[in-house]
């Protein structure tokens, strides 16, 4: 593994701009792609980049109107972007998964497979931002919630 540069303190309050962009991604055209937390933030935007670059692209959230509101979100914003990979857009679905109830991962795991092959990628996104008051179980929502959803689609 190559060695990672120093990162100085300047460099940690004034990051340089990226050397990985949307600009830098090959196609996703014939890709399937599993985002969970793609209903906001980091994972919202990494599902427009997927979708403008031709992927399917399944959104996953804790409820159908956070997948559907991150849908239309994604369609407005790129209604008038041209697909840089001259491929078109891809496709944009829905998941409805709460990752703390494993009776939501298996239905939802169970759509999936109904409706796709395959799938390439999935991107463990999602997290509580602040989670309730008195909770203890943080490892839980931030670390091992991922596992069970992972878990079924190595079968």
């Amino acid at each position: 593994m190559a060695p990672q540069p120093k990162i100085s303190a300047f460099s940690a309050a004034f990051p340089p701009a990226p050397t990985f962009t949307d600009a830098n991604l090959p196609s996703q055209k014939g890709k399937v792609i599993i985002i969970t937390g793609a209903a906001s933030g980091v994972g919202f935007e990494l599902a427009k980049m997927l979708y403008l670059a031709g992927g399917t692209v399944y959104i996953a959230a804790r409820s159908a109107s956070r997948c559907e509101g991150a849908i239309s979100r994604i369609r407005e914003q790129t209604e008038h972007t041209e697909s840089g990979k001259g491929n078109g857009k891809g496709k944009l679905e829905s998941i409805v998964v709460d990752l703390a109830d494993l009776a939501t991962v298996k239905l939802a795991v169970e759509r999936f497979l109904a409706k796709e092959q395959r799938l390439d990628v999935l991107v463990h996104n999602a997290a509580v931002m602040t989670p309730p008051a008195g909770s203890k179980d943080k490892l839980v929502r931030y670390y091992i919630d991922h596992l069970p959803f992972s878990w079924v689609f190595l079968d």
